[in-house]
């Protein structure tokens, strides 16, 4: 029997699809989509940006959280431990306590005792920060300034006066515990004013800025991912007949809007650094500050990653490449008869994730629900495709299709071994010629497709193990 192979650049594994018969995108059309793919990407990163600063400053418990990591920090810790004697010193006339203590012979000591003292007094501040009834008192007054901050940003403070106010940080109930743990007396300690311990977070004449600024970000962190969103949806819509190829770059856009974060995080970091540590002994702290305070911001930039990768899956699996087709193929028999199956395995696929947790953005409640909602959409694209490419596969066809990939996949590292063992590409240990195992791979993708019957198949395979092809 005579059989006439198809030219080495045929198609053979691949079943013809709508988007490969369409036509090209028309000029203006191929811009429109590139030019939407390069907004999208600059609003998805904006996104990213507006979402973490929402999120760390117009939420009193992230707020909270943050500045106890930051309390917990080796780094950051001996410097706060710094500033609470500071304010122990500027509020309690130290010197003066031990004066009065000491034989009037010995009062030209207390200067020196004082200081001492102070070296002594830091030491005892980082262990009193370290424990955790103290962290919590930390933890409670940073929330209760975040609330504060929170309220006058949103204009829902009665504490704003015609002529302002001021948002304030209150730790002076930790510089009284320093006291205490100094061993200072009763009536030095009461003596010790109320605004000892306090950081100024904002001036009064920033407040009318910080509510504009405030009413901005809380419609930017909202708006910008709507339109990033948007943009990319209007993008594979134009791009009728290379929508599969668009979403594909869809993907590729969100990936790249969280790397994109994420290096900016490191390069304006260091920026900071440089500028806020004006010896090399703050760096550490300074840099642990801007990890901790953009640890949010991390966050986002992953999920947004996390979210790219299915994305650039999907439309890859929905692709042309041999692989891709011929998985669909296999698949296609049991997408169509077991729908409830398949998405009982997606959904326990989806379950694993959140279980795993990889990011934050997996224990929140939208991001679920977005992720389940796109993995029902895409399973019934799937389906719908496979049926349309392969409506007459059956269970057997799929295990023969993975069978012959699983051999050109065999074959392939075969090769690779040989290649690097200095034999030429192609041949094998008995000196084929190059081409007779691409003829091969054309014979099975044409057994396949149906257009060889079985016993065609072996004669045509026979016959070339042999030495020859009819033609």
């Amino acid at each position: 029997m005579t059989t006439t192979l198809p030219a080495p650049d045929t198609p053979t594994s691949e079943a013809p699809t709508t988007e490969n018969a369409s036509p090209r995108l028309s000029r203006g059309r191929r811009y429109t989509v590139r030019a939407l793919l390069v907004l999208a990407l600059l609003f998805a990163i904006l996104s990213i940006f507006a979402v973490w600063a929402n999120r760390q400053l117009l939420d009193a418990d992230n707020w909270a959280d943050t500045s106890e990591q930051l309390l917990q920090d080796d780094a950051i810790r001996p410097q706060l431990s710094g500033f609470l004697v500071d304010q122990l010193y500027a509020n309690v006339d130290v010197t003066s306590q031990i004066a009065s203590a000491l034989p009037p012979r010995l009062k030209p000591l207390a200067g020196p005792a004082a200081n001492g003292l102070r070296q002594l007094a830091e030491r005892r501040a980082t262990r009193l920060l370290e424990r955790p009834r103290v962290q919590d008192a930390w933890h409670a007054a940073n929330r209760l300034t975040a609330q504060q901050f929170i309220n006058i940003a949103e204009g829902n403070s009665a504490a704003i006066t015609a002529s302002g106010n001021a948002v304030i940080l209150n730790v002076r109930l930790i510089v009284v515990q320093l006291a205490q743990q100094l061993g200072l007396p009763r009536r030095v300690i009461d003596k010790i004013p109320p605004n000892a311990g306090r950081i100024k977070i904002m001036s009064s004449d920033q407040i009318g800025l910080l509510q504009d600024a405030t009413a901005a970000l809380k419609g930017l962190a909202f708006v910008l991912p709507l339109i990033a969103f948007a943009l990319l949806v209007l993008a594979v819509y134009l791009a009728r007949g290379r929508r599969r190829r668009i979403l594909l770059f869809a993907g590729i856009d969100l990936v790249l809007a969280g790397l994109v974060v994420l290096v900016a995080r490191t390069l304006i970091g260091n920026a900071v650094v440089s500028s806020l540590a004006t010896t090399a002994s703050l760096e550490p702290s300074a840099q642990a500050a801007w990890s901790i305070s953009t640890g949010i911001l991390k966050d986002v930039a992953q999920a947004a990653i996390v979210m790219g990768i299915p994305v650039i899956a999907a439309a890859w699996l929905g692709g042309r490449t041999r692989f891709a087709v011929e998985l669909r193929r296999a698949m296609a028999p049991w997408l169509r008869e077991q729908p409830f199956a398949v998405y009982s395995v997606a959904g326990v696929l989806v379950l694993l994730v959140i279980a795993w947790g990889p990011i934050p953005a997996t224990r929140m409640v939208i991001f679920i629900l977005i992720m389940i909602a796109l993995v029902i959409v895409g399973v019934q694209a799937l389906r719908r495709q496979t049926a349309e490419e392969f409506p007459d596969a059956a269970t057997g066809d799929a295990r023969a299709s993975l069978h012959a990939a699983a051999g050109r996949a065999h074959r392939a590292v075969l090769g690779l071994r040989r290649t690097s063992n200095g034999a030429a590409p192609g041949a094998d240990a008995g000196g084929a010629a190059p081409d007779r195992v691409a003829t091969l791979e054309r014979l099975s993708a044409l057994h396949d497709n149906g257009a060889l019957t079985d016993d065609e198949f072996k004669a045509e395979k026979a016959a070339l193990l042999v030495g020859g092809v009819g033609r």
